[in-house]
């Protein structure tokens, strides 16, 4: 599919793309304001002292760093999370609670970020904080160290550093004085060296201590109760609806353009007829109840598009023959219903108009509409002359308001159509028609029905193929063939009912047949069409 046809498949769908993104985009407001809120608190720890210590251990932040995932792995445990479930007193198992609960730890980083889940927002700062210190209070164990120990080590640190402080400042208030008695320089000495005991041992003491662990946690940041959920993210929800509903219609109007094979443009009738497009004519609009009269668009509304339409493509009938004068044009079409009647008509019509003498002759011997599209009588018409050697056509053909227009009608119908047109004496008629006007144009019968329009395009100079939009490349195919095989001289096709928006430029000059109504002279209250039998 080319870029043209892209866009015109997606201005075809538009309303119904829109109308799809507007519906999935409300149905999942709707759906996210009536589903319960969720909030998210977050609670912040570091692994270790890197943030405390004025000159940090390279040693010990690697270390802590690759803790941080070891905690961010047991922190959702099914002992820890039992833990919080009983501490908080929640209604909720486990696996649950894990569920609601996220770790997160950053790599090259000593941070733990926890992050709870619950409808209650106060509740899912109180699971997150409750989760940081459960860490904290398993942290000693992670390295093997009973927590009854390390209290007992920090106690002794906490003391021996009391004992530094005042030994520090017995020492100094000694160290102050000018004039030592021998005593208090012997208690000096004494204390100098009971200080550096007491140093030692605090250095002891510190190696054991859980302050100067690489796996020591510490909250940076508490949860607190968020004022704003984080789900249903109902914008979000809204505009990835109408998004996807806009991508589903437009991806199944795609779909839908590719497995249709329809013949929509010139270019597909070229592929499958091998057939040049002489002319595209636009769909018309109007009343199925109406007479069929206001089908001649050619004669009532002469400054329609569609009129336009039907005089251009007389001017490339007529450049497609101007090496052969054509004094014959059988008009024809692969189904039923694909318009040849009305283009062989209307292009009677704009023939006329022009100033040449033509004859419009139905030889649809099944069921004519030339007669009900003019408003004619068919009591006479073709049959009456293969019948009879005396009748000329001017007996039995029927004068129109167009005064270079006449029309033969197909005259009472015969039980056996296709040996009529085949016969000699068709070859007869066929001469007189011929003689009687500078062009002579037949409506026949589609080409898959029967056998009719073959047998004539096999005699008459040339053949204009009708096809609708609407058509399937298989019967059109078919039809080609059929007048292949019959070496019949097919000057182009014609594509009907063609949709405004894919008309050239000329069309949207001009306008439509329909908003054209009303505007000549002929068309207003036109209530019988303007023909007239010939007396």
């Amino acid at each position: 599919m080319d870029l043209r046809r892209l866009i015109v498949t997606a201005r075809t769908w538009l309303p119904l793309m829109l109308v799809a993104a507007v519906l999935a985009g409300g149905a999942a407001f709707i759906v996210s304001n009536l589903q319960q809120k969720v909030y998210e608190s977050k609670a912040t720890l570091i692994v270790g002292q890197a943030l405390s210590a004025a000159n940090p251990d390279y040693t010990q932040l690697l270390v802590a760093q690759s803790l941080t995932a070891t905690y961010a792995a047991i922190a959702t445990t099914r002992p820890i999370m039992q833990s919080l479930i009983d501490e908080l007193g929640l209604d909720a198992s486990p696996g649950g609670l894990a569920s609601r609960v996220r770790v997160d730890a950053p790599t090259a980083s000593t941070l733990l970020m926890i992050t709870a889940q619950d409808t209650d927002p106060a509740r899912a700062a109180a699971i997150a904080n409750a989760l940081a210190r459960h860490l904290i209070a398993a942290s000693p164990a992670i390295q093997g160290r009973e927590i009854e120990f390390q209290k007992s080590v920090d106690e002794d640190l906490a003391a021996t550093q009391a004992l530094i402080e005042a030994t520090q400042t017995r020492v100094d208030t000694l160290s102050a004085l000018e004039n030592r008695t021998t005593q208090q320089e012997s208690q000096l000495q004494t204390l100098e060296g009971r200080l550096a005991n007491l140093r030692s041992t605090y250095a002891t003491l510190l190696s054991f201590s859980s302050g100067s662990a690489s796996n020591l946690l510490t909250v940076v940041e508490p949860a607190i109760a968020p004022t704003e959920p984080v789900l249903p993210r109902t914008l979000l929800n809204t505009l990835l609806a109408a998004a996807i509903g806009l991508l589903a219609v437009g991806g199944a109007a795609f779909l839908a353009e590719q497995l249709d094979d329809s013949i929509k443009d010139p270019d597909a009738v070229r592929e499958v007829a091998n057939l040049s497009t002489l002319g595209t004519i636009a769909r018309m609009k109007g009343d199925r109840d109406r007479s069929e009269i206001y089908q001649l668009a050619a004669l009532l509304y002469p400054r329609s598009g569609v009129a336009e339409a039907y005089r251009t493509l007389r001017s490339n009938v007529e450049f497609a023959a101007v090496d052969a004068p054509v004094r014959t044009l059988l008009v024809t079409s692969a189904v039923p219903g694909e318009g040849k009647t009305v283009t062989a008509a209307n292009l009677a019509v704009v023939f006329a108009q022009a100033g040449r003498k033509v004859l419009l002759v139905d030889a649809d011997l099944r069921k004519p509409r030339v007669h009900a599209m003019f408003d004619l009588a068919n009591a006479h018409g073709l049959t009456t002359m293969l019948r009879s050697d005396t009748v000329r056509p001017e007996a039995v053909s029927h004068v129109t308001d167009e005064a270079n227009l006449r029309v033969l009608t197909t005259g009472p119908l015969p039980p056996n159509p296709a040996e009529l047109l085949g016969s000699h004496r068709m070859q007869a008629v066929m001469g007189l028609l011929r003689e009687s006007a500078d062009l002579v144009i037949f409506d026949s019968p589609p080409l898959q029905a029967v056998a009719d329009a073959v047998i004539l395009s096999s005699f008459l100079d040339a053949t204009l193929f009708v096809t609708d939009v609407r058509s399937h490349r298989g019967p059109v195919q078919q039809g080609r063939e059929a007048l292949a095989k019959a070496s019949a001289n097919v000057l182009g096709a014609v594509l009907n009912r063609v949709p405004v928006h894919d008309r050239s430029g000329y069309t949207q000059y001009y306008g439509t047949y329909a908003s054209s109504e009303g505007t000549d002279t002929r068309a207003q209250g036109a209530e019988r069409p303007a023909t007239r039998s010939t007396p």
